[in-house]
């Protein structure tokens, strides 16, 4: 447990040195996000939010709740209004495009302020509705130009200036929003009198000054935009949103954002007034349907009434009688009352043929009406039709914003159907039902008559017209009763839907922008970004990041770490005697003379993977402190493809050296050089050779090592990179102790590969050890304490 804890705080430690390290980026990164941060909100408009109410009926009534006596309280289920429904009516683009139609708002008006931050450009910019200054008419019969912003100047004489350019414009048919023609690099450059009519192939309008145009102040540009029909439509259905303000409850609540509260409230006001509106005239339309079909039935009664009348008249006086006498009243009695009932029924039956008719031609609606006119109680038909008369409302309603490949659709159409046909099978079943009611009424009125054919024949002439005219009264009282009736429905009828409040400001804080919250996201992205930036570097770096990560890698052991020189440092000891990669050489001499003591411990060899690891900058300094502590030390360069040793000494690189001695043009003590440093030898590369690796393959070389030997502590092998040349693995049989150079933060792990490959080479008693070079103390944290080692530096 104290070690998990110990590894956590260490982690955290080294998180916090790396972020420290680079603290002005964790003070750059929030400056600059929060500049950009105050140029956003300063540039952007306040958005607020506006809201208004509206409330729903229970049921869908084609008059007034006082008119209605049709529905049973069982039967009201099936009139339920459908708040979804209601709401998609509501945010459909028909509505919207209704309620726009009704608004000024093809015009928008906005002002450039004078502010500082618009010295950069057209960045700050207003909105204006009914106070711009000045209004714009167009001709919406003329196509005109949409989405460009047409800036206007008032002259001194008087006049306007109106110029604008875009790189492309439409040339749009305002009526039907429809695109006429696309214009590329469209210019606009016109003078008008305010007032006139301004006429050109893609203007057509007359701009005329308000009187608040004298206390408007003053600002940089004023401009104004033509809107496209759709875009504008799209724009308002895009942010307008109806929610029920419970669930359950029928109370919508529409709300809407927008940076001009003028604009947004009237919106509001005319989208409830123009919903309420449609629902009034449809049931206007469905009243004045059924008041037809009334006054036209009442048209055909009191035709046959007048003629039933007017035989009945005429028989009287042409046979000079008054009244039939009692002979006969009650056999006209009967057959009255049997005539009575055989009308209605028969009125019963076209009923119900009218309304199978209406359903065969899929026409719901014009069945419903019939149904409700007629006046027939029948509440399995009333309650099936009144379903039927739902179930297409709500079609209606989803198909405003639905196309036919719509599910939901296809499943109404599929219950419509149904009930169709359950319909249609009820009326078929009721027609034979009253064509065997009818016959019976024939039959037994045939019996009636029969016995009634024994009276005298005037009497019987005369029951036979007061009965026709009986009936026919009586019909024409019922049908002047249904008309008055469906008048006063129409008389009456108001809207179910009813504004409860109207469109208001929601809040007075803006939706958007909201400075305090962009400010603190400015403040936690600038100081997250850099943390990011920083953590993802660190993962995703592919070299050597610490002695740690080698000790994981590789199985060699860690023989100790040399320090960054800084610059350009030959020989540390002499130019730096009191600093960190001075002290960092002691450490290693010391552990070197540890590993390498004793007499099969004397011949070393330096490689690395790559060249600029600082492979002869370790050896050349740590020989110059083995020289210094008193050992006899020799360094051969043996990597004659690029030799530097010399320039670490100031000899000259053309001296006789390794390649001249392996050559046999000189002799050892010819090339062996001897520098400022007591106890060190140095046998350089010697001229550039064409065949440096076959000269270390001759037996001379292995002679040289075995010489050497014998005369010297330590002989420092100086070997060629094994990631470039092969030569080392030929200096390999050579050497007691290799040390492979890696480059702190510049050799990749993958090379690390070859540090297992060489130990894999290394035979009897070889060791193999790793050095860690180029260590910056300051800017790594487990090292970060070394950084003060040469205080401790005598």
């Amino acid at each position: 447990m104290n070690k998990q804890e110990s590894s956590d705080e260490l982690n955290l430690s080294n998180l916090l040195f790396k972020f420290g390290r680079y603290w002005y980026l964790f003070v750059l990164v929030p400056l600059v996000l929060l500049a950009a941060t105050w140029v956003k909100v300063q540039t952007t408009a306040p958005v607020y939010r506006f809201h208004s109410t509206l409330q729903l009926a229970d049921r869908a009534t084609p008059g007034s709740r006082q008119a209605q006596e049709v529905l049973t309280p069982s039967e009201s289920r099936n009139d339920l209004t459908s708040v979804e429904d209601e709401i998609s009516v509501l945010t459909s683009a028909s509505l919207v495009q209704q309620a726009l139609d009704k608004l000024d708002f093809e015009v928008s008006y906005f002002d450039v302020t004078n502010s500082l931050i618009n010295k950069l450009g057209d960045l700050k910019v207003q909105e204006h509705y009914q106070d711009a200054g000045y209004t714009v008419k167009l001709d919406t019969i003329a196509p005109q130009v949409t989405g460009v912003s047409l800036y206007l100047e008032l002259r001194p004489d008087g006049f306007y200036h109106i110029q604008g350019e875009a790189d492309k414009a439409y040339l749009t048919d305002m009526r039907t929003g429809a695109v006429l023609e696309t214009i590329d690099n469209f210019t606009f450059n016109e003078v008008v009198r305010p007032g006139q009519l301004l006429r050109t192939r893609h203007l057509t309008l007359t701009i005329t000054p308000t009187d608040s145009i004298r206390s408007l102040p003053e600002v940089a540009k004023r401009y104004f935009v033509i809107n496209h029909p759709q875009a504008l439509v799209g724009e308002y259905q895009g942010k307008l949103v109806v929610e029920p303000t419970e669930r359950f409850a029928r109370v919508l609540r529409l709300t809407t954002k927008g940076s001009v509260g003028g604009k947004e409230t009237r919106f509001l006001n005319t989208l409830m007034e123009t919903y309420v509106l449609n629902d009034l005239v449809d049931k206007n339309r469905k009243g004045s349907k059924t008041f037809e079909f009334i006054e036209s039935q009442i048209t055909k009664v009191a035709d046959s009434l007048r003629r039933s009348e007017a035989a009945l008249a005429s028989f009287r006086a042409s046979r000079g009688m008054v009244d039939a006498g009692a002979q006969s009243s009650s056999g006209i009695g009967k057959i009255s009352e049997l005539e009575n009932q055989k009308a209605q029924l028969l009125t019963t039956r076209r009923t119900y043929e009218s309304v199978l008719s209406a359903l065969r031609t899929n026409s719901s609606e014009e069945a419903v009406s019939t149904w409700a006119s007629a006046g027939v109680n029948d509440p399995v038909l009333d309650s099936q039709l009144s379903d039927l008369a739902q179930l297409t409302s709500q079609r209606a309603g989803l198909a405003v914003s639905a196309n036919d490949d719509n599910p939901v659709l296809q499943a109404l159409d599929s219950r419509i159907q149904s009930r169709r046909q359950s319909l249609q099978r009820s009326l078929t079943g009721l027609i034979r039902s009253s064509d065997a009611t009818l016959a019976d009424i024939t039959n037994r009125l045939a019996s009636i008559k029969t016995a009634i054919n024994q009276m005298p024949e005037n009497q019987r002439q005369e029951a036979r017209l007061r009965t026709q005219t009986t009936l026919n009264d009586q019909n024409y009282n019922f049908l002047m009763q249904k008309r008055t009736e469906a008048a006063l429905m129409l008389a009456t009828n108001v809207s179910d839907k009813k504004i409860v409040d109207r469109a208001q400001l929601s809040d007075s804080a803006p939706e958007s922008p909201k400075g305090k919250q962009l400010y603190m996201f400015a403040v936690l992205a600038g100081l997250m970004l850099p943390a990011g930036f920083l953590l993802l570097r660190d993962r995703t770096a592919q070299t050597v990041q610490s002695a740690d990560e080698l000790k994981r890698v590789t199985n060699a052991p860690f023989l100790g770490l040399i320090a960054d020189a800084g610059r350009k440092i030959r020989l540390a000891r002499m130019e730096m005697p009191r600093s960190a990669v001075t002290e960092s050489f002691r450490t290693v001499r010391v552990n070197l003379q540890y590993v390498a003591a004793g007499p099969d411990r004397r011949v070393i060899g330096f490689t690395s993977s790559t060249s600029g690891e600082g492979k002869t900058f370790c050896c050349t300094n740590l020989a110059a402190e083995l020289a210094l502590s008193g050992r006899r030390t020799i360094i051969i360069e043996t990597d004659m493809r690029k030799p530097t040793v010399a320039g670490y000494f100031g000899f000259d690189s053309r001296h006789a050296g390794l390649s001249s001695y392996l050559n046999g043009e000189c002799t050892l003590a010819e090339a062996i050089q001897q520098p400022d440093i007591p106890n060190l030898a140095i046998l350089a590369a010697g001229p550039i050779p064409e065949n440096a690796l076959e000269l270390l393959e001759m037996p001379r070389m292995a002679s040289l090592i075995a010489e050497l030997r014998k005369s010297y502590d330590y002989v420092i092998v100086d070997a060629p990179p094994l990631g470039l040349v092969s030569e080392y693995y030929i200096l390999n049989q050579y050497t007691d102790v290799t040390i492979f150079v890696v480059r702190h933060r510049y050799t990749q792990r993958n090379m690390l590969s070859q540090v297992q490959e060489l130990a894999q080479r290394q035979t009897g008693n070889q060791q193999l050890y790793v050095l860690l070079n180029g260590v910056n103390f300051s800017s790594t944290y487990e090292y970060r304490y070394k950084s003060e080692s040469a205080y401790y530096t005598a």
